[in-house]
């Protein structure tokens, strides 16, 4: 910015930037400091100035601000009857931080839902956006995803009462954000007038195995070598690796345990955080390439198949079966000479930088698919270019200059490596083709393997299933979860005709696929969608209303289709529940209009809940409100209570390389959640299962097995730990977040195991060297992950010795008397009275 003329006052180091915030008390909460510090340094607005601005916007908001917080300037935020807005002067550039939601401030509002559209802004609010408007030409956003775009109002087309209309005002609104995340930079789009530039993710790495399972690897490379040249030590080796992998909770047989080792070692991990405008080094570029080159994208195939087929081996079977030995290998051996002969010829492209010359090269082993591999470089050579291309800064300044931004689709920056380069508007997918063919014949066999999974435990096929759909996952994957919909209930879609409604290309039709070619019973299913959904796809909800309603309609005994079975006891009850029989045959539940999600994050980050049914009381109340054509967030509690109790298989997508189960509080929430609520309604704990479609086959696991492997590759691997803890506070943050998903999802699961809590507690605050890194850079947060252990404990989730639990207590009393020695406040005010229960407690 300096260069393109901006006068401006940097810190030489990013760590006295954060300094100047928190040592000058410029923090957004009267909890985190006295406002008597944070007066010396904030910018000041009298009374009297933020009331020209509040009286100045429409008649209907302001009264809604009135009513939720009183005369200005309110009590958030104010000292003297002045407002303040801190933040660092640069001297062009304010750097300034959004101002709460009053939830933080207040234990009972902390309840609320952080995308509750009802709760009118603070005054605080008003004035941050309004003393911008009026100082400053443009505003830019950082981070996925802020406030600003959720406050109330309409889902889109804002009015002059709308708050985000009124808090944007006239000012250009830049917003940088994740590459990945469509469908929430569409509801920024729609509802603030963002314009997107995105930056990439952060770069990525194999998890690999550490520690005692690399020695548990070794053990199990040692094991097949040895069983064909030395019986007798074979069975030496095996009885120490079975009793390595017991003490690592690793179950079944040899060939079990070694494809859990290779899957994380295989495991695709982000490397720490991403920062603005850093682009991927040579050696980050050849490894994301490599890690793209895995999938078959079309008519381009996997550079790794290509190289599997020239030996003579399936792709296929070498990735499901690791651990079979084939020609004196393992798969898994055979997988990673794959990837490293893979990993040199994509050096040796980066290098060149020329297609043929590389085919040349490497013919000896691909004579056979000379043309195959020539598309393929092809490609890869194009994704080298696209991550040296990235430009985030220019992207920002280029905006700044009122320049035009090239538009770009977001998504998966693995699975989907179109959406490089980084830096330009991304957009979303054509909601009227969802689902594509290919999401469709995915989404079946996602159905499928859900049906093969219970139907190995059970002996039977369920009655229904809970299902769970985000805008985040359909945008990704262009529709898989619902052709994992309209699979289990026996409907395909017929695209690409003419609606004539509209004029455009639309699935403007449905067709119902036979018993005898299903094989099957229709089975049914009960969604749970999200808020982003409902605004991103209404067109979806309208499809799924007509499937539901021509399946409840077919003329089939019940016990071949669940669906007209469970519309009809349904509608012979609709007198007695009180509930109109024309919408019996909906399944779609979701969070009122005003909202996008639950309250169950608060509760948790709050511990503001007593019990396991507070939870499924707090859910059903959130998720209770049907959709359809014409019917947008009815309260239908009774409809959903009914559904529920017939759920047996609760089922969601993993869709994002970025994100396992362990790492977005949102996967606890709604299939947590979901479950939770079943197990009330019905009495009995559904079945939970997670579909994998991150990697190049698709993998249903139960719930469990992806915890697992989520704690495993990421939250307590010290290459992960070690990544994150290279970006100081905000590292330290990200692994306490994790700290608080597991619980969550113990609360919401019952699924997370005894020996995770002691890997995190061993591999976290009881490791010397990580928890000094923590305290140096984040003590909040290390102060944080012990409460957390603290809690799991006292809930029950976590069972741990009397000494192990005295050390913790110790850790926390000194942690926290660390932090008071550096004369800082704890930042979240609704865990004071924790603190003091743990103190007294313990």
């Amino acid at each position: 910015m300096k260069e393109e003329g901006y006068t401006l006052d940097v810190p030489e180091k990013k760590e006295d930037l954060l300094n100047l915030f928190m040592d000058n008390g410029q923090v957004n909460s009267g909890d985190w400091t006295s406002m008597e510090e944070t007066a010396n340094y904030a910018v000041k607005i009298s009374r009297e100035r933020y009331e020209k601005w509040l009286y100045g916007i429409p008649t209907v908001p302001r009264g809604k601000m009135l009513d939720s917080w009183g005369d200005p300037p309110g009590e958030i935020m104010t000292h003297e009857q002045n407002i303040f807005i801190p933040g660092v002067d640069l001297g062009n550039v304010f750097i300034g931080l959004q101002p709460s939601l009053g939830m933080h401030e207040n234990p009972e509002e902390a309840l609320k839902a952080y995308h509750d559209k009802s709760t009118a802004p603070i005054h605080q609010y008003l004035a941050f956006y309004k003393w911008i408007e009026e100082e400053f030409d443009a505003v830019i956003h950082f981070g996925t995803h802020g406030t600003l775009e959720f406050r109330e109002g309409k889902e889109v087309g804002m009015s002059k009462d709308c708050f985000p209309d009124v808090l944007i005002g006239d000012m250009p609104n830049i917003y940088v954000y994740m590459v990945d995340n469509t469908s929430e930079a569409t509801i920024a789009k729609r509802r603030s007038y963002a314009l997107m530039i995105s930056h990439a993710s952060p770069a990525y790495m194999v998890s690999d195995a550490y520690d005692e399972y690399a020695e548990l690897d070794d053990l199990l490379q040692e094991y097949h070598r040895a069983r064909t040249r030395d019986p007798r030590r074979a069975k030496i080796v095996h009885e120490d690796l079975m009793e390595k992998a017991k003490d690592l909770h690793l179950e079944g047989s040899v060939e079990d345990i070694y494809d859990k080792i290779f899957e994380m070692k295989r495991s695709i991990i982000p490397k720490g955080l991403h920062c603005l405008g850093e682009n991927l080094n040579e050696d980050g570029i050849i490894e994301y390439v490599t890690f793209a080159l895995r999938y078959d994208r079309g008519d381009v195939k996997s550079l790794h198949r290509i190289i599997a087929e020239e030996e003579g081996y399936s792709y296929s079977d070498l990735l499901k079966h690791p651990g079979t030995v084939s020609k004196h290998k393992t798969h898994a051996q055979v997988l990673e000479d794959i990837e490293e002969r893979v990993m040199q010829i994509v050096e040796e492209l980066a290098s060149r930088r020329d297609v043929l010359s590389v085919a040349e090269m490497f013919s000896s082993f691909c004579k056979n698919t000379r043309e195959e591999i020539e598309k393929t470089l092809s490609f890869a050579l194009d994704l080298i270019d696209r991550a040296e291309s990235c430009d985030e800064i220019g992207g920002v300044l280029n905006a700044l200059n009122g320049g035009y931004i090239l538009p770009n689709k977001g998504g998966d920056m693995v699975r989907s490596p179109g959406v490089l380069p980084t830096g330009r508007n991304i957009y979303g997918f054509d909601p009227t083709k969802i689902p594509t063919a290919a999401a469709y014949e995915r989404g079946a066999q996602i159905a499928e393997q859900t049906l093969e999974e219970y139907f190995k435990r059970e002996g039977r096929y369920p009655d229904s299933v809970g299902i769970v759909l985000w805008g985040f996952e359909t945008s990704n994957t262009e529709g898989e979860t619902i052709g994992q919909i309209l699979r289990l209930i026996g409907v395909e879609v017929v695209s690409g005709l003419t609606d004539e409604r509209c004029g455009w290309g639309y699935f403007s039709d449905l067709k119902i696929i036979p018993l005898e070619e299903l094989g099957r019973p229709r089975i049914d299913v009960m969604m749970n969608i999200c808020g982003m959904f409902r605004d991103m796809f209404p067109n979806i909800l309208e499809l799924l209303d007509k499937a539901f309603k021509m399946v409840s309609e077919l003329d089939e005994s019940k016990n071949e289709n669940l669906v007209a079975k469970h519309t009809t006891e349904l509608k012979e009850k609709a007198f007695e529940l009180g509930i109109d029989p024309e919408i019996c045959h909906l399944r779609t539940f979701g969070p009122g209009d005003s909202e996008y999600g639950t309250i169950m994050p608060s509760l948790i980050e709050s511990s503001q809940w007593e019990s396991e049914e507070d939870l499924a009381d707090e859910y059903i109340s959130g998720m209770k409100h049907l959709y359809g054509k014409n019917i947008s967030g009815k309260d239908a509690k009774k409809i959903f209570e009914y559904h529920a109790s017939n759920v047996e298989i609760v089922s969601q997508v993993r869709d994002f390389t970025d994100f396992e189960i362990t790492d977005l509080d949102h996967y606890y929430e709604f299939s947590g959640g979901l479950s939770t609520a079943v197990k009330k309604i019905s009495g009995k704990r559904p079945y939970m299962l997670i579909s994998d479609t991150t990697k190049e086959t698709i993998k249903t696991e139960d719930i469990a097995d992806a915890i697992e492997r989520g704690i495993r590759t990421r939250t307590v691997n010290p290459r992960w730990l070690d990544e994150m803890l290279k970006h100081g506070y905000d590292g330290a943050l990200n692994i306490e977040d994790r700290v608080e998903y597991v619980l969550g999802l113990a609360a919401t699961t019952n699924k997370v195991a005894n020996w995770i809590w002691d890997e995190i507690a061993d591999r976290i605050i009881f490791d010397d060297r990580i928890r000094k890194k923590m305290e140096e850079s984040n003590p909040w947060a290390m102060e944080d992950i012990i409460e957390h252990l603290l809690e799991a404990e006292r809930r029950k989730y976590w069972e741990t010795t009397e000494e192990e639990l005295e050390k913790i207590k110790n850790m926390y009393l000194e942690v926290e008397g660390w932090i008071e020695e550096r004369g800082e406040e704890k930042p979240k005010a609704w865990r004071n009275s924790l603190r003091e229960k743990y103190e007294e407690e313990y």
